[in-house]
């Protein structure tokens, strides 16, 4: 049997030996938790043992497989990925190792009929960037929300669920307007739009959704002289507000936190993804710690993607 292909594919490995030998995880159980065929699993522990990493114990390259445990049972979390934190400072690298991962899981987890939600921001779009060798499968793409800020910034965020669905070859349907709208009669009008109409009538049939995790004081959006969007900053800040997913905010409890911006939103609600079967988080990073507890909190992710630093600061309170 071959070599693992990537560290990801010893990962994957090590996890599904710890579960089955050291938790007592049936191979059924496995395939269920980790979206995985019983016979994947059994072919994955039959080739744990012939690489060595089933021994007498279980000794894989990912250190970090306790800990996701951890954070499973802490946070009643379907699945937690951990990466390692780059140096100090290095977003870009951060990014980069939280997008492979990610694309690792989705190419993992990607199944016929899945119906994938897609939000925006940088780390999405890492990992895309690294999504690669996908199995051709029958899934759709739903964009979520829309693009907050000049025109580029819409076609951005259509350009992020567009290119996923290319590389999964797979109908993609956008969500043509503005996130964020000057006037709430301007939404109403927008929320009449057949093809606006079209993208929400998805979201209740969504079986996984991607999303980052935002924290309210390094929110880009807000870091502009826009008056109006400064206004909904102060609201938010007065409310208790600590981090959002889709320009949905919530407070350090999890409790979602409504202000008048929600009269200008175009998107994805905390409620409606309360009921997506699987939402993927992707975030880490100091700046980050309180926003990410406070969606697990709120019961909003059931899937987490962060570096190993974080993931001891969430495990920490």
């Amino acid at each position: 049997m071959p070599r693992p292909r990537s560290p990801f594919d010893l990962r994957l490995l090590t996890k599904v030996s710890e579960l089955y030998y050291l938790q007592n995880l049936t191979q059924q159980q496995i395939a269920r938790r980790l979206r995985l065929s019983r016979p994947k699993v059994s072919r994955l522990l039959k080739q744990a043992r012939r690489l060595g990493i089933v021994q007498i114990t279980i000794r894989g390259a990912s250190q970090f497989v306790e800990l996701e445990s951890e954070l499973e049972r802490r946070y009643r979390l379907l699945e937690a990925v951990i990466v390692e934190t780059p140096s100090p400072g290095d977003d870009a690298l951060l990014k980069k190792q939280l997008g492979a991962a990610a694309a690792d899981y989705l190419r993992r987890t990607v199944q016929a009929g899945d119906v994938i939600g897609m939000t925006w921001g940088t780390t999405l779009q890492a990992m895309i960037q690294q999504l690669q060798g996908v199995p051709t499968t029958k899934v759709h793409v739903v964009q979520t929300l829309g693009g907050i800020g000049p025109p580029e910034a819409e076609a951005y965020a259509a350009d992020l669920s567009r290119r996923l669905a290319q590389l999964l070859q797979a109908p993609v349907t956008l969500l043509p307007a503005p996130g964020i709208v000057h006037r709430p009669e301007a939404r109403e009008v927008l929320l009449s739009d057949r093809y606006v109409q079209a993208a929400l009538s998805l979201f209740p049939r969504l079986t996984v959704a991607y999303t980052g995790i935002g924290a309210l004081n390094t929110n880009p959006v807000f870091q502009t002289k826009d008056e109006q969007l400064q206004r909904f900053y102060e609201e938010l800040q007065a409310a208790g507000a600590i981090g959002d997913i889709a320009m949905r905010f919530y407070d350090s409890r999890g409790r979602s936190v409504r202000t008048s911006l929600d009269q200008h939103l175009i998107g994805i609600t905390l409620e409606e993804l309360r009921h997506v079967p699987r939402v993927v988080g992707i975030a880490g990073g100091p700046a980050k710690v309180e926003a990410i507890r406070g969606a697990l909190r709120g019961g909003y992710i059931k899937v987490l993607i962060t570096d190993h630093e974080t993931a001891e600061q969430l495990l920490a309170d």
